[in-house]
């Protein structure tokens, strides 16, 4: 008969995706890999291995990403492409793994942790998303970075402290070690073998350095949390501003219209938050729920050379914003239109306001979303354009300035803060950026549209994975939301203030969620050092490369 190799992978799938939304069972990723890897020292075939192993990640993706469907009927094909295309790091990180397991001297303990992490990063910025591509002018913020193993453990929060020391690559890093070990046992013991239809002559059928390689997960797993538990550990965070991030429930068709439905919902919670007493520091309206676009005009250009079209636009934004009493600091979610060199560029934006209507900033989308707000490779193959879910061209040009926006509170304390608009909080990249020892900002806000995904658990997971921005960076983070989750997220990840009483209950409901947002004082070494986790990981890669060929050669001497 032959071996078992379909049914632990689809199991490993199956229990992964629990640890997530909609179930959120976030212990369970301790040992889901844990039927998949048995893989790595499987006898079967090498195509049927990696085949299994691409299903395996199929099992997961699959049902993962359903709710990418519900935004468009096009959606479709996104959810299905990006199903197909996610399980080939699986396969990567299978082919990697044995490889490394032929040396017979590295436990599971520490390949897996090491593979994985260096494949979670390589997701997250395939295939232009790397930063040594700025040198080669390929560059471009791209790649998927949700459901990496650390996301599963948002609310252990004594474990994902230490995210300020190595982002959720660090969190990734001790989850996967203990599937790792827990392959290493399941492997040793004779049942699961035969079940699994082995032979008895199955190669490393246990790993030589069992109890050290469990001694050593055990004192790491036990590091991670002490540190975590000794963080959580602090004074007070000192109050801030008092802010307010409105959140409408619009659904998407709706929105597009950018109609009196749009306008008059966002326009009756803003006066609603105007007339809270006190009056709050700062109002948040969602990203692109303001119904009229901001012009403005590149430094070295002059408005009189611009199309008729556009000046009166840019009249009419000047009019509707600037020099208007506004009674507080706002930040607007809008389309942004810039005249550059005889262009209009349209940017995905945020804008700073006053309280006196006087113009404080705007920042620009930097991490567009593909098919959503850019089409790749239009130029080449135009008829990708039809798999975007806009009848109209709807392509951004990415921002370039990590805008420092400021805020004065009412007893005349300053602050500062940086913006993440819409799936920007996915990428740790970003946010540390307003972190970093150059002009560290105060809190961090992000402004998103969810209205695509109607009530799915994509609402969830994409507040579970803001909570690790917050932690990596050592700054709170304000979430106003279209259609929820709006939130107050603090410096140690905790939510802290939501417009319902649980998360289910503030989906698809329109609230002004007011709260004094916790400012921390701490710093962050990943802000300062970046992505050494996953650097170290590719570099032990390398050199376990290295020794491989120098023993092939020694051997054949």
């Amino acid at each position: 008969m032959k071996p078992r190799v379909f049914l632990p992978a689809i199991l490993s799938g199956v229990l992964l995706w629990a640890a997530f939304f909609p179930l959120d069972v976030g212990p369970v990723a301790f040992v889901a890999l844990v039927p998949w890897l048995t893989l790595v020292r499987s006898p079967a075939s090498p195509r049927r291995v990696y085949f299994a192993g691409y299903v395996g990640g199929l099992a997961f993706f699959l049902p993962a990403l359903n709710w990418l469907r519900v935004a468009h009927p096009m959606m479709y094909l996104s959810w299905v492409g990006l199903s197909l295309a996610c399980p080939v790091f699986w396969v990567a990180a299978l082919w990697l793994l044995r490889r490394v397991d032929r040396l017979k001297v590295v436990p599971l303990a520490l390949s897996v942790p090491v593979v994985w992490v260096a494949l979670e990063y390589v997701r997250a910025h395939f295939p232009t998303g790397f930063p040594f591509l700025t040198h080669v002018g390929m560059y471009q913020m791209v790649g998927f970075g949700w459901y990496f193993l650390g996301y599963s453990q948002h609310d252990f929060l004594s474990l994902v402290q230490i995210a300020d020391l190595g982002g959720v690559y660090a969190v990734s890093f001790v989850v996967a070690a203990v599937n790792g070990l827990g392959a290493e046992w399941v492997l040793r013991c004779g049942g699961v073998r035969s079940w699994l239809r082995w032979p008895g002559d199955s190669p490393r059928p246990a790993c030589p350095c069992l109890v050290p390689s469990t001694v050593a997960v055990g004192a790491l797993f036990a590091a991670a949390v002490g540190y975590g538990r000794a963080q959580l550990v602090h004074p007070d965070f000192q109050p801030g501003p008092r802010v307010a991030a409105i959140q409408g429930s619009v659904p998407q068709f709706q929105k597009n219209l950018r109609g009196e439905e749009l306008g008059d919902s966002y326009k009756n919670q803003h006066a609603q938050a105007l007339r809270q007493s006190p009056r709050p520091d700062l109002i948040i309206w969602p990203e692109t729920c303001c119904p009229i676009d901001w012009y403005e005009v590149a430094p070295g250009d002059d408005l009189r050379s611009t199309p008729d079209s556009f000046q009166k636009g840019y009249s009419r934004s000047q009019a509707e914003f600037i020099g208007r009493p506004l009674g507080t600091h706002i930040l607007l979610g809008l389309n942004g239109l810039e005249w550059e060199a005889g262009h209009a560029w349209k940017y995905n934006s945020a804008l700073a306001l006053g309280p006196g209507g006087e113009y404080l900033g705007r920042y620009d989308k930097m991490h567009l979303v593909p098919f959503g707000e850019y089409v790749p490779f239009k130029e080449t193959f135009p008829w990708m354009s039809a798999f975007t879910p806009y009848t109209h061209d709807y392509s951004c040009r990415p921002g370039e300035r990590w805008t420092r926006f400021p805020v004065r509170t009412a007893d005349g304390r300053e602050f500062t803060f940086g913006c993440l608009i819409c799936y920007e909080d996915s990428d740790p990249y970003l946010a540390r950026k307003y972190a970093g020892p150059a002009e560290p900002v105060n809190f961090l806000v992000n402004i998103s549209n969810d209205g695509w995904f109607d009530g799915t658990e994509e609402h969830e997971q994409h507040l579970a994975i803001c909570r690790f921005r917050a932690v990596e960076t050592r700054r709170s983070v304000v979430r106003a939301v279209n259609m929820g989750i709006s939130a107050v997220i603090d410096a140690d990840g905790r939510v802290v203030a939501l417009p319902g009483e649980s998360w289910a209950a503030s989906k698809k409901t329109e609230a002004v969620l007011t709260a004094v947002v916790p400012i921390d004082e701490r710093h962050s070494w990943y802000a300062r050092l970046g992505d050494w986790v996953p650097a170290g990981c590719w570099g032990l890669l390398v050199v376990g490369h290295l020794v491989a060929v120098v023993r092939r050669r020694r051997a054949a001497v």
